[in-house]
């Protein structure tokens, strides 16, 4: 079977950037990461990288950091010394990176345990020796494939805090993700891809002042509700039932949201009425289903 994993898509990123780069499972992204990595060989296209001031093809290992989807670290040596062996084959020197790396299992909570095997962890704890593994050496560019990927919700917002850090300090970001609310947060630039094909291409501003007009009121009910009674609403292009008691009505852009809310308020049986504007979860869930 032939499949097209990723076709004719281009980007490009700027020194500093956080750069998202996202899509539904198997739109191409890893594929793609891949490829940027000389992992894989594409078919044909080029890649250009102009790191550091070098220009020309894949920079040498020390400048670059990958944190793999899958984890790929030895599972069966203490944890310390993997960390070391990594950094150093990376041009670090030994000292100086158990003196990081200590540093960091420090901040995660992991000093204690430096000397186990990372098979001994946890799922979200041996995701967080994988990303110290990808940015013990510092690099200029940093590729992180699901970084929040087996994170708790707090970790999860710690996880932020480093990547903006390490970005700070001079490290260029290549971020994907599905946790949308969290790359909001951090990303300045988006490139959305769904079926190997590109779909948006921008700052996060544009993507929110493209697609993002709409708005978004929530109903919640104090007995269940059926959605039907909702879609011949004036001005409404969508009708979400997230659970039984709760409607998520997406009204145009063009509609008097204070006459939509005063029509709505007088529903019997509302407990509660708020509306937002579209965040990237939505646009991005709006932007699939119409690039299918």
């Amino acid at each position: 079977m032939n499949l097209q994993a990723v076709s004719d898509i281009s980007f490009s990123l700027e020194q500093g950037d956080i750069f998202a780069f996202l899509g539904p499972n198997g739109a191409g992204k890893t594929t793609t990461l891949r490829i940027l990595l000389d992992i894989i060989k594409a078919d044909s296209g080029l890649i250009e990288w102009n790191l550091n001031g070098k220009r020309g093809e894949l920079p040498p290992a020390e400048h670059i950091g990958y944190l793999p989807e899958e984890r790929g670290l030895y599972t069966d040596i203490p944890i310390i010394r993997s960390l070391v062996y990594l950094a150093s084959i990376r041009g670090m020197n030994p000292a100086e990176a158990k003196t990081a790396a200590m540093d960091w299992l420090e901040r995660l909570d992991l000093a204690g345990r430096a000397k186990e095997k990372l098979q001994a962890l946890s799922k979200g704890n041996q995701q967080k020796i994988q990303f110290v593994a990808s940015i013990l050496h510092k690099p200029s560019f940093a590729i992180l494939d699901e970084p929040f990927s087996g994170l708790d919700p707090l970790n999860q917002e710690k996880f932020i805090e480093y990547i903006r850090e390490i970005n700070q300090q001079g490290t260029t970001i290549l971020l994907s993700a599905h946790q949308m609310s969290l790359v909001e947060k951090i990303a300045g630039k988006i490139f959305l891809i769904n079926q190997g094909r590109e779909v948006y291409n921008g700052s996060l501003s544009g993507i929110y002042d493209a697609f993002g007009k709409n708005h978004i009121i929530d109903l919640q009910f104090r007995s269940p509700v059926n959605e039907s009674a909702f879609l011949n609403l004036p001005g409404v292009e969508q009708v979400n039932n997230p659970d039984e008691c709760t409607v998520e009505l997406t009204f145009s852009a063009e509609t008097d949201l204070n006459k939509a809310l005063s029509e709505l308020s007088a529903i019997e049986g509302i407990s509660n009425i708020s509306s937002h504007k579209p965040g990237l979860h939505e646009i991005f869930l709006k932007l699939v289903k119409t690039h299918q």
